[in-house]
């Protein structure tokens, strides 16, 4: 009883020392991790005069994360855009699981030379998709050159030997589970 009693004064010692907050903080991480409550809890505890809230928000969101486990489930309709200098893809991605969040992503394009030889460039884009809804994307691809795409027209589905075309396809998801 003795032991019980000195083991408890010293947990108590301790929570007041160093507060409740990183405690809570450190439970949170624990048992959270990869879900929305998770996030919403660091938002809670990460009030700041300093950083805007949608900092704090890309932050809570980006510890949070986990990948999800099949590209599949982001799909959507895009294609490349270009400004002087600059190329990248932009376009459409839904989110087709009921219970995700899409947070990331990562896309690559794969241009074919006319010789059946791929060069794939990846890009990728924090992005907020909600279960079973869509969300608009665009982002640079630094090492895709304008003039590696102008003109090109897309491969045909299910191509085996794909030559001188170019397509493109979701790599990686990161989300929250709800």
């Amino acid at each position: 009883m003795k032991n019980y009693l000195i083991g408890g004064c010293i947990c108590l010692l301790g929570i007041l020392i160093i507060g409740i907050e990183p405690l809570q903080r450190a439970i949170n991480d624990s048992m959270n991790r990869g879900t929305l409550k998770g996030a919403e809890t660091c938002i809670s505890y990460s009030s700041s005069e300093l950083l805007s809230t949608e900092t704090i928000r890309s932050t809570c969101v980006n510890a949070f994360q986990m990948p999800l486990f099949d590209h599949d489930h982001a799909t959507g309709r895009a294609g490349p855009w270009m400004e002087p200098g600059v190329a990248g893809w932009e376009g459409i991605l839904e989110n087709k699981m009921p219970d995700f969040v899409t947070t990331w992503v990562q896309i690559s394009v794969s241009i074919y030379d006319p010789g059946g030889v791929e060069q794939e460039y990846f890009a990728e884009t924090s992005i907020w998709i909600d279960p079973q809804d869509e969300a608009e994307f665009r982002m640079k691809i630094p090492a895709l050159k304008r003039e590696q795409i102008e003109g090109i027209e897309f491969c045909e589905n299910d191509n085996p030997a794909p030559k001188a075309c170019m397509e493109w396809g979701v790599k990686r998801i990161l989300g929250l589970s709800i």
